[in-house]
């Protein structure tokens, strides 16, 4: 094989009013040498230009924007060169990564047809008639929305990548022998591989055969060369399927942990090829995944084709190799790509650093986000299938591709959904398969997982489900599991917004301008705030990390569980604007959590601490000792006695429980159950509870508060506004949300997703001052735990604005909509009184409660 890069410089012509599809183009005048391949036309600064918004409309906080956008047919040109060795071969032209459509000429003669795909390479194959020398090659890529996908699928919509109209990756003409390898796929199984081969030649009659040797190797994952195993055959066809056997003695599996990769040596007449491949099965077994007869727990996040500098998909192994390294190193081991197929490159890079990938079609259609369901337009039903059938093919080898679903929360024909279902797995066992990503649905018997975020009714992520969550940290889904007949994997788990950092516009330096954060940063700055940017970047992402770590735990707790995939370890920048990821859209940190505290909860193996998180000083915690063991070495289960033999030991554990700096309680136990008494607690106290496992390490708070609060002091409340007007001068006053005008409701859980894509005018967490005296008997830290969910949902928070000297004491988050600093505890001063107001609900029978209504008196 050969190949020709012609990647470079490209004459062009636009063409908005699609003229030069009646084939006349060769009377248009191209623009010479200057658009540059590969590469997208907004890089190429074609297109229209994108201004910023001056005002914060919900067109505005969409999303960034590409800086110049081009949604039209795209006339490209160039002269190629095909040299005399070439002459009567196959000659194939490869186009990789084209949005969405292309159409070839050479010479001014139309090759072949449209092609339309967006998840795999363009392949024309030439005349073989073509001579030796220069010739013109025209190419019409046209990103119009040609196959109604819609606009929300990530693999086309302004939200994620964007319509970017070029072509972004190999660009070559390739030059093979009549007779050549022109497809393998190979299938693994626990003892070799089962291969399919599709050679060429040039016979072209049934009744004409020859007969031919295929040899075939194996190459370790060492670089050792396995035996030569030969194969004859008959050729009788110009292109046929070919059937083998190759068997891997004492075979190294790949995994997340050993990402072994074997090499595939296939040499047929003059043509010979290598082909990478993992000893890889993923089955289920009794509702549980399995990789290499081994149970998997999937720890993953959700890829929603953000690139923040391109708009366009990375096209390089190191990028993708980079981005996966990250997610590793927090704990997961899986990514979906939600709505799109990534590149070659990702899949290589997954192959090399043991990631799993779910990948779907660029399909998501129900009412909900656009006027077609599945279905409704007949195309639906050639491209789709079309398509799945291609991504099997082209990425099929990957043993990091584990996971196909149609797409993402599709609605419309179902009986579509399963016919293409059906189709490609009939054809391809080697991952597992699911009709569509998310909502709730009776198990079809071609589907192996659910992944959705209720099953059976049931809810499978915390969303919703908080008041119980609060209580303690014991909650499971089991009763979800026990109603499905297959794997349940969490649907985009998360999705708590933390502030937008609107100082990243700087580093959107490539193709795309933030127009989004831009409008926002106007508003912060409009209302006054944009100085405490960093203060709510942090205080929101400790919320946001306490919640994730809630999300997370909940499913490592439930046995059976397939796992989660949130939404996401980075932000999503489109659909309003959803800042919900602990890194940012560039994959850095925000500087909220690090990858070693993350990985505490969410990891291979993970410890797990289930009891209530408040208590009184007269009870005793009950608490249940857990571990979800996922690692390389499954831990604590086996061991061998001195006589030889397997003994099957209870997993040892050590818990240790502070209360400040000194330890409260400690105990080294195989027990999988402790109670401790709380008696000996005679203040409030926060205990920090660390649960260790060999070298893995949890913690949790817990709050103890006294039974008896001392006499609550005299204090003058508020009642009402006629008796805020009529306060004398001098002393501390009491002020309660009745006596203020304008108040905000409170609340602990942040706003969900994007405060304009759901409308919301919830905060987005709260800052404390923990250091003032108010908390002397009220342990509390910078940012609320559980301790404060009561109180922060039932508070009024009043708006710092409305009073002049305000010094807040604990203050709420703004979403960045309402960009308004408002507290629910701050004081003021006002005619020479000290006032204190307080828009907490102090009179919920709650011991938290009691307890901060006892502080507030005694610091009246």
């Amino acid at each position: 094989m050969q190949k020709i890069d012609i990647s470079g410089s490209w004459n062009y012509k636009t063409d908005i009013i699609d003229c030069g599809i009646q084939e006349k183009f060769f009377d248009i005048q191209f623009e010479k040498n200057i658009f540059v391949l590969p590469g997208s036309a907004c890089e190429n600064k074609v297109g229209a230009k994108q201004e910023y918004y001056e005002e914060l409309t919900k067109e505005s906080i969409r999303a960034p924007r590409e800086r110049y956008e081009y949604i039209a047919p795209l006339w490209l040109q160039k002269e190629i060169m095909i040299p005399k060795e070439w002459e009567g071969k196959c000659i194939y032209l490869y186009l990789e990564r084209v949005n969405i459509a292309s159409m070839l000429w050479i010479d001014g003669e139309r090759i072949g047809r449209q092609i339309v795909e967006l998840s795999t390479p363009h392949i024309y194959k030439l005349p073989k008639t073509i001579t030796a020398g220069v010739h013109t090659l025209t190419l019409c890529v046209d990103n119009r929305n040609l196959i109604n996908m819609g606009t929300m699928a990530s693999g086309y919509s302004v939200d994620t990548q964007g319509y970017w109209n070029g072509i972004i990756g190999r660009m070559e003409l390739i030059c093979e022998e009549v007779f050549h390898i022109e497809d393998v796929q190979i299938y693994p199984d626990e003892k070799g591989i089962d291969i399919r081969a599709v050679v060429t030649s040039d016979v072209y009659s049934p009744f004409i055969k020859k007969k031919i040797g295929i040899e075939l190797a194996v190459e370790t994952p060492e670089g050792a060369l396995l035996e030569t195993a030969v194969y004859e055959r008959e050729i009788y066809n110009s292109k046929q399927p070919e059937y083998f056997r190759y068997e891997i003695k004492n075979p190294q599996y790949w995994d997340e942990f050993t990402p072994s990769l074997y090499k595939l040596h296939v040499k047929y007449i003059y043509d010979e090829k290598n082909f990478l491949f993992g000893m890889r099965t993923v089955t289920v077994k009794n509702k549980q995944f399995m990789i290499n007869n081994r149970p998997l727990s999937l720890r993953g996040t959700t890829d929603c084709a953000i690139f923040p500098l391109t708009g366009y998909p990375d096209m390089e192994i190191d990028a993708w190799k980079e981005k996966f390294s990250i997610i590793k190193e927090y704990g997961l081991n899986h990514v979906r790509f939600h709505a799109w197929c990534p590149p070659e490159a990702a899949f290589a890079a997954a192959d090399e650093l043991g990631a799993y990938l779910s990948v779907e079609m660029p399909l998501w259609l129900n009412r909900d986000v656009c006027a077609l369901e599945v279905g409704e337009d007949c195309i639906h039903r050639t491209y789709y299938l079309q398509e799945a059938m291609n991504i099997s093919r082209v990425y099929g080898n990957h043993p990091s591709f584990i996971m196909f679903s149609n797409g993402n929360e599709n609605m419309g024909d179902f009986d579509l959904l399963e016919s293409i279902i059906r189709q490609v797995k009939a054809c391809d066992n080697r991952r597992l398969y699911t009709l569509t990503t998310n909502f709730d649905h009776p198990i079809l018997p071609c589907e192996d997982y659910l992944c959705a975020y209720e099953a059976a009714g049931r809810k499978v992520r915390i969303q919703d489900i908080h008041d119980e969550i609060a209580k303690d940290t014991c909650y499971t889904y089991e009763e979800a599991i026990n109603s499905v007949s297959v794997p349940i994997v969490s649907f985009e788990v998360g999705q708590y917004c933390v502030f937008p950092d609107v100082d990243m516009i700087e580093r959107y330096t490539g193709n795309i301008l933030p127009v989004n954060l831009d409008v926002i940063r106007k508003r912060m700055k409009e209302k006054g705030i944009y100085h405490r940017l960093d203060d709510y970047i942090k205080a929101s992402g400790a919320l946001a990390v306490k919640l994730y770590k809630e999300d997370i735990e909940a499913t490592l707790r439930t046995k059976g569980m397939g796992g989660f995939e949130l939404l996401s370890l980075s932000d999503y920048t489109g659909q309003s604007t959803a800042t919900i990821g602990i890194l940012d859209a560039m994959y850095q940190s925000k500087g909220i959590v690090t990858p070693e505290e993350f990985r505490q909860f969410c990891n291979s193996v993970v410890p797990l601490f289930m009891a209530k998180r408040i208590y009184q000083n007269t009870e005793v915690m009950h608490a249940k000792l857990d571990l979800y063991d996922f690692g390389k070495e499954i831990s604590g289960k086996k061991m061998r006695m001195t006589n030889g033999e397997d003994a099957i030991v209870t997993t040892e554990f050590e818990v240790t429980i502070y209360s400040g700096e000194e330890i409260f309680f400690h105990t080294v136990t195989r027990e999988r159950s402790i109670n401790i008494n709380l008696s000996a607690i005679s203040k409030a106290a926060m205990l920090r509870v660390e649960l260790k496992v060999g070298e893995y390490i949890n913690t949790w708070k817990v709050y103890v508060y006294p039974v008896t609060v001392k006499q609550q002091m005299e204090a003058v409340v508020m009642q009402n506004k006629e008796e805020c007007r009529n306060d004398k001068a001098g002393g501390r006053t009491l002020v309660s949300a009745e006596c203020v005008e304008r108040t905000a409701d409170g609340s602990f859980i942040p706003v969900f997703w994007s405060p304009v894509h759901f409308p919301s005018s919830k905060p987005c967490g709260a800052i404390i001052d923990e250091k003032h005296p108010i908390f002397e008997d009220f342990p509390t830290e910078k940012y609320p735990d559980y301790q404060w969910k009561a109180l922060l949902d039932s508070s009024k928070a009043a708006y710092l604005s409305d009073f002049s000297n305000a010094k807040p004491i604990v203050e709420f988050v703004p979403n960045f909509v309402d960009c308004r600093a408002a507290s629910p505890l701050f004081e003021y001063e006002k005619d020479g009184s000290k006032y204190l107001y307080c828009g907490f609900d102090l009179e919920q029978d709650l011991p938290e409660v009691k307890q901060l209504k006892y502080c507030v008196y005694k610091y009246m």
